[in-house]
């Protein structure tokens, strides 16, 4: 039995008139097949004999409406369809809003029906929603002081209100009853995000509205504490803020930590690289006497590489640097990064005039750590392998190319499987009988996910030759790994001297060996 928690006389019918009062009222509420096939589990599993829901008033003019949506949503809802959804998978779905042809419609008091549509095409019934909020993103280019700027925002919508957080940064709350609203700016995100919504409280201090075109925001209360009073002095040290941090490395689009503590991190940047406080880096003066690459901890979750060069720290990962790199003529040493607190200098070979090869400046840094810097930027490492800044007949060519097969192997990004292949690509040219590269190279193509060539397997087969000819066992295992046969490889391996196993397995190629099926 279905009875209602309001006094009136409804039983399990769709339709019913209160004969108790004066006034004659109909109450309703729209049973489809779900949803009572939703209450008799919920009734099943909770061992009820009843259970109660809330019924609508309705009024004259909803009838002719209310049997055509009874119908419609009956006739959707066949018994075959909601017994069949469940051993169907639905990957489209499609939401219907029931009785949506109301004046008065309210989308959060309404229902909505969600059907999976598997590949038949056939609509199934999976289940009876109601919406709580709705949520819009949008981006706009307002114009402030003449200048655009595009604003990212989201409009979360209530049954009371609703809420526009601009930039991940900025919230404005408004109440619908009220017809007011109050504004909070949160913590720092990313210094672009956090300068943007500066100027937007600015530009509102001085007009009362904000320069949205497709969304018309005024007349909330602006809640202003402390240092925004004096609003356009903050945004001007944001910006020298933005600046020292552009020359550092530091993206005004990096997000910060949730957790960072911002006071400290943006005193130390100022004292350091504005007012040239090197003292509060604990490191010896005579370390910047010398052009180095230094690795400074700002914070816990601020980590630089830096180059000091003429006076000044510049972006490791910056086209300048490269310039000042590639006078000189090659680094093939690091400091063994010791400890010096949380300052690690790395020093340039001191007999540069013995070096013929110019290399890549990220040659001797590996690229797990490159990572975690905070200034870190890929094209950059790419564009240091150019042959304006590295020779790639260097040795390092191959063994850095290594390198960045294995990071691709750990994070699947496609930008290091290009860099390797590249980089073996141009030695091979170089040195046309270099198997080494050849078997990189062949390796980067099966991750990639091509087939070898019948002209590849043959080269593969001679190489192989030649490896036995030469006793070159490492080879001859490469070459089985690549041709894909396990069996053949794993006798190969278990030949090879501890020592030779141990170096193996080191490689790239070991791995790829260790997923053959």
């Amino acid at each position: 039995m279905v009875t209602t928690k309001t006094p009136k006389k409804i039983a399990a019918k769709d339709l019913e008139t209160d004969t108790t009062t004066v006034e004659q009222l109909a109450y309703y509420r729209i049973l489809a097949p779900l949803k009572i096939r939703s209450l008799l589990s919920h009734l099943n599993s909770s061992e009820k004999k009843s259970i109660s829901f809330d019924f609508k008033k309705m009024k004259n003019e909803d009838l002719n409406p209310l049997h055509y949506t009874f119908i419609k949503e009956v006739d959707k809802q066949q018994t075959g369809s909601t017994e069949t959804f469940e051993n169907k998978e639905s990957t489209p779905y499609k939401v219907d809003f029931v009785n949506m042809q109301k004046k008065a419609f309210n989308l959060y008091e309404g229902i909505i029906h969600v059907y999976g549509i598997p590949d038949d095409g056939i609509k199934l019934p999976v289940e009876e929603v109601k919406i709580d909020e709705l949520k819009i993103g949008k981006n706009e280019v307002v114009y402030m002081n003449s200048e655009s700027t595009l604003v990212t925002y989201q409009i979360i919508e209530t049954e009371k209100g609703f809420k526009v957080v601009i930039e991940d940064t900025l919230t404005l709350d408004f109440d619908r009853r009220k017809k007011s609203g109050l504004f909070h700016l949160e913590r720092v995100k990313s210094l672009a995000s956090y300068m943007k919504c500066l100027r937007l409280i600015n530009y509102y201090i001085q007009r009362n509205k904000f320069p949205f075109q497709s969304l018309q925001l005024s007349g909330g209360t602006l809640n202003l504490k402390g240092h925004l009073q004096q609003i356009e002095e903050e945004i001007e040290s944001y910006k020298e803020l933005r600046d020292i941090c552009t020359q550092i490395g530091i993206s005004e689009n990096y997000i910060f930590d949730d957790k960072e503590d911002f006071p400290s991190l943006f005193n130390a940047i100022i004292n350091i690289f504005k007012d040239k406080q090197y003292s509060l880096l604990n490191i010896h003066q005579e370390k910047l006497k010398k052009t180095d690459i230094i690795n400074i901890e700002l914070s816990k979750y601020v980590k630089l590489a830096l180059v000091y060069a003429d006076g000044c720290f510049l972006n490791l990962y910056s086209e300048e640097a490269l310039r000042i790199m590639s006078k000189y003529s090659s680094i093939t040493d690091v400091a063994s990064n010791h400890g010096q607190g949380t300052v690690k200098p790395v020093m340039l070979p001191g007999n540069r005039e013995n070096h013929d090869q110019k290399v890549s400046i990220f040659t001797s840094r590996k690229i797990e750590e490159m990572v975690k810097d905070t200034n870190f930027d890929f094209e950059i490492v790419k564009l240091s392998f150019a042959n304006e800044h590295h020779n790639i007949q260097a040795d390092l060519t191959i063994t850095s190319s290594l390198g960045y097969i294995d990071f691709y192997d750990k994070t699947h990004d496609e930008n290091y499987l290009e860099l390797a292949l590249d980089l073996n690509q141009r030695y091979l040219a170089k040195f046309p009988e270099d198997d080494i590269a050849k078997v990189n190279i062949y390796l980067i193509k099966l991750k990639q996910g091509h087939e070898l060539s019948e002209d590849e397997q043959t080269d593969l087969y001679n190489m192989q030759e030649r490896a036995e000819t030469n006793k070159e066992q490492t080879i001859c295992f490469a070459c089985e790994v690549l041709l894909k046969n396990k069996t053949k490889a794993k006798r190969i391996f278990a030949t090879l001297p501890d020592e030779e196993k141990a170096e193996i397995m080191e490689f790239p190629i070991y791995r790829f060996y260790q997923d053959l099926e």
